[in-house]
C-alpha cells in the first residue's frame, strides 16, 4: 500500500495490535480491535495536500459525470448515429457495465504496481475513451468508445476512495471523504443538466470532448504532486501474485448477468428465451462461483471475504447498494417522467433537477463535517434512509401533470436524504476494517455500488416496458427538430401509471436501508473519543 514517504508501506508496517497475514480468520480479534483506526500517514504540506485533492476530484468528478451526462442527451444522439432501440440502451449502459466488471481488477493491481501509476493509467483509459466517443461516427463505435470510458472511469472511482484513505487519518477521513461525495453528489445531478445544454447550443460530442482538456490537468498534477510509494515486489511478479481466476469468474459473470437483463428488456429477445435465460444462469453461475473461489481456494483473493465476518459491515455494504440502486434512477427516470410526460426540453428536464442537487450537496458536506467532529455516523444513515425512503414514496404522486411546489419539494426531502448517505456507509465500514484491508474493503465497496447502480437502470427499463405492454420509450419518440417529447393522450397516461408501480417500486428498496440501519453498530467509544479530542 502506498503512502508518502520511502517507508514500509501501512500494509507491510507490523502492528502488533492486529491480525497477521497468516490469520486472516481470526474473526474476534479484528472485532474488537480495528486497527485502521491507529493508522498514522506521513504528514503532507497544505499545498500539496490542495493540489492532491484538486486532482483527484477532477479525476472523480469527470468519472462520476459520465454515468449521466448522456440521460438527456441519449435521444439526440441516437437520431444523429442512427442508433437502434438496443444500441440506445447499451450507450448508457456500456459505460456502467465496464465500470462494475473493471472495478476490482484496478484495486487489487493498485496493490501490486503502486497506487500512483494505476490511478493515471485508468485517468488515461477514460480519455482515450472518451476521444473515441466524441469522434464516433456510428452508434457502435459511441459505444464501443463508452466501454472504453468504464474501464476507465471505474478505475478512476476505487481509485480515489483508495488513495484517501492511504493519505488521510481515520478521524480525518470524514472531512475529505464529504469532499468527494459532494463532487460524486454534483456530477451525478449536473450529468443531466449539461447533456442537455450541451445537446441544445455546441452538439452532444462536447459531452465527450469535455473531458479531455480537464483530464489532462488532473493527470499532470498527479504526476508531478502525488508521492506514493512504488511496491517492492517485481512487475512480472505481481501480475503472477494478481487472482487472476477470480477477475475472470468476476468480470465474466457480471456481464452475463446484466447483459441477459439488459437483453429482455430492451427487446433483444423475449425473457423466455434460452438467450436470455441462458446468460442470466450463466451469469449467476459464474459468480456463484466466484464467491466459492474467494472463500475457499485464492491466495490472493480480489475481495477477501474477512471484510463481510462483522454484522456492521454486512449492514453497512447492504445500506450502500440500496442507496446507489435507488440514488442512480433519479438521474434517469426523472429526467425521463419531466421530457416524456410533462414535455419539457433537454434543458428544462435537467435543470429541473436543481431542487434534487441543492440540498444533496449541501448534507454531504454537512453530513461529514458531523461525522468529523462527533464520530457518530449512526443519525446520518437512520435520518438519510429515512428521507429517501419519505421521497420515493412521494414520487408515486406524480401525475400526467404535476405542480411545481411538489416537484421541488419532495426533490428536496429525497436530496436531502441522499447526500448524507455518500459517505456515512463507508465510513461505518472503514471504522470496522482493518488498514491492511482497506483497500480490498474499497474495492467491494466501489464495486457493489456500481453493479447495482448498472442493475437499477436496467430493472427500471423492465418495470416501464412490463406496464408499458411491451411498448417501451423508443428514441424516436423522444427526439424531434424542437427537441421536444412528442407523447399525448392515453400514452401519457400509460407512461404515468408505469412510472408509479417503477417508483413503488424503488421505495420498496429504500426501505430496506432502514432496515439494514439497525444492524450498524456505532464507533467503539475509546475511538470515539480519540476522535472529538
Amino acid at each position: 500500500m502506498g503512502t508518502v514517504t520511502t517507508e514500509p508501506s501501512p500494509s507491510e508496517k507490523p502492528r502488533p495490535s492486529s491480525p497477521t497475514a497468516a490469520t486472516p480468520e481470526d474473526g474476534s480479534q479484528l472485532e474488537t480491535t480495528p486497527t485502521n483506526a491507529s493508522y498514522v500517514p506521513p504528514p503532507l504540506s497544505p499545498w500539496r495536500r490542495h493540489a492532491i485533492m484538486f486532482s483527484l476530484c477532477m479525476t472523480l468528478l469527470l468519472s462520476a459525470l459520465d454515468i449521466t451526462i448522456v440521460a438527456t442527451a441519449l435521444p439526440t444522439i441516437a437520431s444523429s448515429l442512427g442508433a437502434s432501440a438496443s444500441q440506445y440502451a447499451w450507450v448508457g449502459s456500456s459505460y456502467t457495465l465496464a465500470g462494475t466488471a473493471s472495478t476490482p481488477v484496478w484495486a487489487k493491481a493498485s496493490d501490486i504496481i503502486g497506487r500512483k501509476a494505476t490511478i493515471m493509467a485508468a485517468a488515461a483509459t477514460f480519455m482515450a475513451g472518451s476521444l473515441v466517443a466524441a469522434l464516433a461516427g456510428t452508434a457502435g463505435m459511441l459505444i464501443a468508445g463508452r466501454t472504453v470510458q468504464g474501464l476507465g472511469g471505474g478505475g478512476s472511482l476505487v481509485l480515489v476512495t483508495i488513495v484517501v484513505g492511504d493519505l488521510f487519518r481515520l478521524e480525518e477521513r470524514a472531512k475529505y471523504y464529504g469532499m468527494t461525495g459532494i463532487v460524486y453528489g454534483i456530477a451525478s445531478a449536473v450529468g443531466p443538466i449539461l447533456g442537455g445544454v450541451f445537446t441544445q447550443t455546441i452538439g452532444w460530442r462536447w459531452c465527450f470532448y469535455i473531458n479531455l482538456p480537464f483530464d489532462s490537468i488532473a493527470l499532470l498534477v498527479l504526476f508531478f504532486v502525488l508521492k506514493l510509494e512504488t511496491p517492492r515486489e517485481p512487475f512480472l511478479a505481481g501480475l503472477r501474485a494478481l487472482d487472476w481466476t477470480g477477475f475472470v469468474l468476476i468480470i465474466s459473470g457480471t456481464i452475463c448477468f446484466l447483459y441477459g437483463l439488459e437483453s429482455g428488456s430492451g427487446g433483444l429477445a423475449p425473457w423466455a428465451s434460452p438467450q436470455v435465460i441462458c446468460l442470466i444462469v450463466f451469469g449467476v453461475l459464474l459468480l456463484a462461483l466466484f464467491v466459492l473461489w474467494e472463500a475457499r481456494f485464492a491466495a490472493n483473493p480480489v475481495i477477501p471475504f474477512r471484510i463481510f465476518q462483522k454484522g456492521t459491515n454486512i449492514a453497512s455494504f447492504t445500506l450502500a447498494c440500496a442507496h446507489s440502486f435507488v440514488f442512480i434512477s433519479y438521474d434517469y427516470f426523472l429526467p425521463l417522467y419531466f421530457q416524456v410526460v410533462l414535455g419539457f426540453r433537454p434543458i428544462i428536464a435537467g435543470v429541473s433537477l436543481f431542487p434534487l442537487l441543492i440540498p444533496l450537496t449541501v448534507t454531504t458536506l454537512l453530513g461529514g463535517l458531523y461525522t468529523r467532529r462527533t464520530g457518530n455516523y449512526i443519525l446520518p444513515i437512520f435520518l438519510g434512509s429515512a428521507l429517501m425512503t419519505l421521497g420515493n414514496g412521494l414520487f408515486v404522486s406524480f401525475g400526467a401533470s404535476t405542480e411545481w411546489a411538489k416537484i421541488v419539494a419532495f426533490q428536496v426531502i429525497t436530496g436531502t436524504g441522499a447526500g448524507v448517505l455518500f459517505q456515512s456507509p463507508m465510513i461505518a465500514i472503514q471504522t470496522h476494517t482493518h488498514q491492511r484491508d482497506l483497500a480490498a474493503a474499497m474495492s467491494a465497496f466501489s464495486f457493489l455500488r456500481s453493479l447495482f447502480s448498472s442493475m437499477s437502470v436496467v430493472i427500471g427499463t423492465v418495470l416501464l416496458q412490463r406496464n408499458l405492454g411491451g411498448g417501451g420509450l423508443t428514441a424516436g419518440q423522444l427526439h424531434s427538430d424542437e427537441d421536444e417529447v412528442q407523447t399525448e393522450g392515453a400514452e401519457k397516461g400509460e407512461y404515468v401509471d408505469a412510472l408509479h408501480v417503477m417508483w413503488a417500486f424503488f421505495t420498496g428498496v429504500a426501505g430496506c436501508m432502514l432496515l439494514a440501519a439497525v444492524f450498524i453498530k456505532p464507533k467503539p467509544k475509546r475511538l470515539s473519543d480519540e476522535a472529538s479530542g
